[in-house]
């Protein structure tokens, strides 16, 4: 079981250089999320009133929102992963961390919970998304997707063949440093303090050569053995890249969207993650 802790965020950044990734279209207009026990996602695009459609992946329960009722929602992870028509009617698809089928075992049980990272026709479908121009996000457990998908982009600590071997971060809050120009500028400052605000978190350990680092810091994590905390200086902590032969990107992210402070985050979705677009602002019709 993972632990939950509530702990506060601040700012800042150091550069490097971004890279001309070639999108469907200059924005993004059409977007997609799932739904994951750890990580509410969505939240800056709700911030910055973008439509999205939702698909339901919950492990278990949203930690969350006590309230969210998973049996109501009308569409499911399955119905988009498993279905490369659908994934083609977005421009960009965010996965959530605890997104059901990304790891080898449910967080609170034993029941295997890798019916999609072990599928070729899932990581088939999930490449050719990008190789079409979509982007990709992902954020913490659901690392596994993009580790088996594009299995030398980065790598991760203990054994990357096996799901959910990386997930050892400890609990708390870091100093990152922002080693891009474009996102330090951004935020207008050069580090950034973190908040990881579950143990267990996914924690890489490099990244290839064509993998832009944006973030990176020093973290520690714990191996699940009675082992003492390790050290893991100089871990990227967000990345994208933009697979050979693909006009897409992938975003990796460790860390949660809904745990940053929200005028950080939303900074980091538009420039990390692309322009999306606002949805029109309803006018009052009378008598309907």
């Amino acid at each position: 079981m993972r632990t939950l802790a509530m702990l506060g965020i601040a700012a800042a950044v150091l550069g490097g250089c971004t890279p001309d990734y070639g999108l469907k279209k200059s924005n993004v207009n059409h977007t997609a999320v799932t739904t994951g026990d750890f990580d509410d996602i969505v939240l800056p695009l709700d911030r910055m009133s973008v439509k999205t459609d939702s698909f339901e992946g919950l492990i278990s329960v949203a930690t969350w929102d006590d309230t969210y009722d998973a049996a109501a929602q009308p569409a499911r992870v399955e119905d988009l992963l498993g279905n490369p028509n659908t994934m083609d009617d977005y421009d960009a698809i965010l996965v959530a961390s605890g997104t059901r089928g990304l790891g080898n075992q449910q967080y609170n049980g034993l029941d295997k919970d890798d019916e999609f990272v072990s599928d070729a026709d899932t990581l088939a479908n999930v490449a050719d998304f990008v190789k079409g121009g979509g982007t990709l996000v992902v954020t913490d457990w659901a690392y596994d997707l993009a580790e088996q998908a594009w299995p030398d982009e980065i790598t991760w600590i203990q054994d990357d063949t096996q799901f959910d071997d990386a997930q050892h971060g400890d609990i708390g809050s870091i100093g990152a440093d922002v080693v891009d120009t474009d996102l330090s500028d951004a935020l207008g400052m050069d580090t950034m303090e973190i908040d990881y605000d579950f143990s267990n978190w996914a924690v890489p350990q490099s990244v290839a050569d064509d993998v832009t680092v944006w973030m990176k810091g020093d973290v520690s994590y714990t191996i699940r053995d009675g082992s003492a905390s390790q050290p893991q200086n100089g871990a990227p902590l967000l990345m994208s890249f933009q697979p050979k032969g693909a006009s897409g990107k992938v975003v990796v992210s460790t860390f949660h969207f809904d745990a940053q402070t929200p005028e950080a985050m939303d900074t980091i979705v538009e420039t990390v993650i692309g322009k999306f677009t606002a949805a029109p602002a309803q006018s009052e019709q009378i008598g309907q």
